[in-house]
C-alpha cells in the first residue's frame, strides 16, 4: 500500500504543476542564465532615408528645317535625253554626209537639255517642320523606410532599439541573469 500511496502523491504532484508550468508559459529557456519575455512597445517612429535617383525622360520639339527644292535629277536626265535627240536632229540637218556632226549634235545637245533642265528645278529651299527628340536623365529624390525606431518597457526601464519591421504591441527580449560579486 505503501508504494500505491506514493504513486497517486507522484500523479496528484504533477497534476498540480501543470497549471504552474501553463501561466509562466512566457518565459522560455534560452540558455545557462537567460530567458525569453515580451516587453510592451510603447513607441514606434519610422526612419526614413533620402535616395536620389534618374530615370530617362524623352524631350521633343518642334524644328523648323529647310528642304531644297527638287534638284531636278530626274528631270535633268529627262533633259539630256530630249537635248540629245534635237541636237542630232540638228547636227544630221547640217551635215549630211557623216556621222560626226549627229554625234556632236546629240552631245552639245545633251548638254544644254541637262542644264536648261537643271537650272530650271533649282529655285532654292522651302522651309518645314520637323520633330526632333533626345534622352535625358531626369533626377528626382525619393523617400524610402529604411526601418523603426522602436521603445520599449521592461520591468519598468525603459529601452529603445532599431528594428526592420513594425513589432507590434510587444517585442519578445531576451534577458540574461548573471550574478554580481560584491
Amino acid at each position: 500500500m505503501h508504494n500505491q500511496s506514493l504513486v497517486i502523491l507522484t500523479l496528484g504532484a504533477a497534476l498540480l504543476a501543470a497549471p504552474l508550468a501553463q501561466a509562466d508559459r512566457r518565459f522560455h529557456e534560452t540558455g545557462r542564465h537567460g530567458y525569453t519575455d515580451y516587453a510592451r512597445v510603447v513607441n514606434v517612429e519610422p526612419i526614413y532615408r533620402t535616395v536620389s535617383l534618374s530615370r530617362p525622360h524623352r524631350e521633343c520639339w518642334q524644328e523648323e528645317v529647310a528642304y531644297p527644292e527638287d534638284d531636278g535629277v530626274g528631270d535633268a536626265a529627262l533633259g539630256m535625253i530630249v537635248g540629245g535627240v534635237i541636237g542630232g536632229a540638228l547636227g544630221h540637218n547640217l551635215q549630211h554626209d557623216g556621222d560626226t556632226g549627229k554625234i556632236a549634235g546629240a552631245v552639245i545637245g545633251s548638254a544644254i537639255g541637262h542644264d536648261v533642265a537643271t537650272r530650271r528645278h533649282r529655285r532654292g529651299y522651302r522651309t518645314g517642320w520637323t520633330e526632333r527628340c533626345t534622352t535625358v536623365q531626369e533626377r528626382y529624390s525619393e523617400e524610402r523606410l529604411d526601418g523603426y525606431r522602436v521603445t520599449y518597457r521592461y520591468k519598468g526601464h525603459t529601452f529603445t532599439t532599431r528594428m526592420d519591421h513594425d513589432p507590434g504591441r510587444r517585442l519578445r527580449v531576451r534577458v540574461n541573469v548573471l550574478p554580481l560579486d560584491d
